[in-house]
């Protein structure tokens, strides 16, 4: 599977579908000269079937039962295969940047699908049979699911042996091509050969093995244990009774191999104890009794809830055990309180502690003595893993580490070194813009430093919602990133924050990268990933439609400030850019990249005519005034005796601001604003009574407004 750096526009998946304009067939005539749009299983992976398509031929609908996801950030696939199973009877669904696994499609195993797209190998004639979208572009989510039925029966296991699996393609007997995107089941007694944490060459991939069969053990089957699945190789030598998966072909490390995907640890049967593979806070806010006795008991110290993943199922009587945990920390006072097996059973432990960590500090936590499922008596030795302590908010995280201000760089101490990731941490906050698979959080209360991009996040951030997510920090092209999310919690909706409002002034402000080693001047870095709006900017430059465009301040030091209106991934679509010397508006996040600040918009509603008109006539009290009302859209008008701070919002009957119009200091005059009847991510809200709240200073004036359809 492909790991790509590219980005997604977003599209639901279809349960009634009107089959989208594809582009014609190109498929080698079958018999009688003709061949149907609707093509089997078989003809797409068998070269030598009557009408098996080219690379890029359109085909209109493949059916087949989900027997696997690649749902590991930050490119995702679906495997489906035919209800009777057999030779050439599997294909993948490449969806790039879109989990289909994930909410809001949340297809699983046994739904029965029809696929509509393009044919692709990849990388090469020797790599992957795929269907994907359209254009065959992974930042494009053009490909089309429809779910037809759920809880149908997998396809059978073919039985296979070690040589018919060769991971090495030319090997005599080979049969991998035949089997790819297939379950298999390839019986023992086997025994694990080489692993990649041993190294060799050729070089395995990571989290990888080969076993050999104990009766004939000239042929060696490579078992991918980090595509599908998170699983600590077994040692060499291992006994292992039997594996089961889906065959794949990938290059991996410069070597083309078939390989053995296992989709969980219920896919290999062996007595082994289980592999600790990650652990990460999901809560600094434990309550209740047990909570309560031990804030009593040490003073300065803060309850939490650890996720702990395991590589198989755990047996619940050693694992919930919590004195088979310890924290490095323990030594100051910190202590394990209650290990839980979420669910009552599986591969995933919580545990509550009592920390004496401060927030963001580097913890580890240590298990041993806890068995396997199916070994409860097969013990696990010592095994650690570190993560930043509590869970942390996006401000926590976008902080300047100290020593990077001394060499004049701006970059959080969660980073790795250089471009590397960093320890495992986890971060609330608000999801604010969606630029296919680069995506965006902010903290809920905003302020400086309070907006974060995530790279590839295993669902789509809704904007509005709240989400906990555990992942690490990079330094991509300078701008703070969350990456290699492996958690990924929808908390709440509770709106997105407020845009941070600038003039045609400010332009210099927000495009400023200058170093900044003191920390005495409020520049780009202060704002970036956050949600802005810009007002009254002067287009600059003419471009053609799609493109991204410059704007300058009107007001501004002469010649112009300008700030780069990106249409980034394309989230503005074929967008009409405005003539040279048009006044606009823009909203939209503040992105780093290439060296510059650059402002994003989430959709063409962030672009609009000026926010607001001043008029220097005004009377020496607040008025206030929606006309024409009832209507689709309102002229909403105020005016200020003095210069004041003020917000301009619209609510819904039940008390939750669903549009921002005007936020900020203003001098004394009178003012226009046109609510078009969306909400703060530019979508139409329906019909009804909403409520026009004008906050001048520390007093409100409240209208009612009535839109129609």
């Amino acid at each position: 599977m492909r790991k790509l750096a590219t980005s997604l526009l977003s599209v639901a998946l279809l349960t009634c579908l009107a089959i989208p304009a594809f582009a014609a067939n190109k498929y080698p005539p079958g018999p009688g000269g003709t061949c149907p749009d609707t093509l089997k299983l078989s003809q797409i992976q068998d070269v030598t079937a009557a009408c098996h398509p080219a690379t890029l031929d359109t085909v209109l609908g493949i059916g087949g039962i989900v027997i696997g996801f690649d749902a590991k950030p930050s490119a995702f696939a679906v495997y489906f295969q035919n209800t009777q199973g057999g030779a050439f009877s599997g294909v993948q669904a490449f969806t790039g940047a879109t989990n289909y696994n994930s909410a809001p499609f949340s297809l699983a195993l046994g739904d029965s699908i029809i696929v509509y797209g393009t044919t692709q190998e990849f990388p090469a004639t020797n790599g992957t049979t795929e269907v994907e979208g359209p254009d065959v572009i992974q930042g494009t989510n053009d490909i089309v699911i429809r779910k037809v039925s759920s809880g149908n029966a997998l396809p059978p296991y073919q039985t296979v042996t070690t040589t018919q699996v060769n991971w090495v393609p030319s090997a005599v007997g080979n049969q991998g091509e035949m089997w790819e995107a297939c379950l298999v089941r390839l019986p023992g007694p086997l025994r694990v050969g080489r692993t990649s944490l041993q190294g060799g060459s050729p070089p395995l991939p990571f989290s990888s093995f080969l076993v050999v069969s104990v009766a004939s053990p000239s042929d060696s089957v490579l078992i991918d244990g980090n595509t599908l699945a998170t699983f600590t190789p077994p040692a060499a030598g291992t006994i292992v009774d039997e594996i089961r998966g889906i065959v794949n072909q990938n290059t991996t490390t410069g070597v083309n191999s078939y390989r053995v995907q296992i989709r969980n640890s219920n896919d290999i049967d062996l007595a082994a104890p289980p592999n600790m593979t990650d652990a990460f806070p999901i809560s600094d806010t434990i309550t209740g009794p047990l909570a309560a006795s031990r804030t009593s008991r040490i003073l300065g110290t803060s309850n939490e809830r650890l996720r702990i993943v395991f590589d198989r199922n755990v047996d619940v009587a050693t694992a919930e055990n919590e004195g088979n945990y310890s924290l490095a920390s323990g030594i100051d006072g910190s202590t394990v309180d209650l290990a839980t097996v979420e669910g009552g059973s599986g591969p995933i432990v919580l545990l509550d502690i009592t920390s004496v960590r401060g927030r963001g500090d580097l913890e580890t936590v240590s298990a041993s003595g806890i068995g396997a499922a199916s070994c409860p008596t097969c013990l696990m030795s010592t095994q650690s893993r570190n993560f930043f302590n509590a869970v942390l908010t996006v401000k926590e995280v976008q902080a300047p580490a100290p020593e990077s201000l001394t060499v004049c760089l701006d970059r959080s101490r969660f980073a790795g070194v250089g471009s590397t990731v960093g320890t495992r941490l986890s971060v609330r906050g608000v999801g604010v813009g969606k630029f296919g698979s680069l995506q965006y959080l902010e903290d809920a209360d905003d302020g400086l430093r309070s907006g974060v991009s995530v790279f590839g996040p295993s669902a789509p951030l809704e904007i509005g919602h709240q989400y906990l997510i555990a992942g690490q920090i990079q330094e991509f092209g300078s701008e703070t990133e969350i990456v290699n999310n492996v958690y990924l919690l929808d908390e709440a909706t509770v709106g997105a924050p407020a845009p941070v409002m600038f003039s045609d002034k400010q332009v210099s402000t927000v495009t400023d990268s200058s170093c900044d080693a003191s920390q005495s001047i409020v520049n780009g870095e202060d704002y970036e990933g956050m949600l802005i709006h810009i007002d009254r900017l002067m287009v600059t430059e003419v471009r053609t439609a799609g493109q991204s465009f410059f704007a300058g301040s009107v007001s501004g030091t002469s010649p112009l400030d300008t700030i780069l209106v990106s249409n980034l991934n394309n989230t503005l679509g074929s967008y009409a850019v405005p003539d040279s010397g048009t006044i606009i508006d823009v909203t939209g996040i503040l992105h780093f990249a290439s060296g510059t600040f650059r402002i994003c918009p989430r959709t063409t509603s962030d672009i609009s005519s000026p926010t607001l008109d001043v008029k220097d006539g005004h009377s020496g009290k607040v008025s206030f005034s929606a006309f024409p009302n009832p209507a689709r859209s309102t002229n909403i008008t105020f005016s200020l005796p003095h210069r004041d701070n003020v917000e301009l919002a619209v609510y819904d009957v039940l008390g939750r601001r669903i549009a921002l119009l005007a936020r900020g200091p203003m001098p004394a005059g009178a003012y226009s604003k046109r609510w078009e009847g969306r909400d703060d991510a530019g979508k139409t809200v329906g019909a009804g009574v909403y409520f026009l709240h004008l906050k001048v200073g520390q007093e409100t004036f409240k209208l009612t407004s009535v839109k129609l359809n």
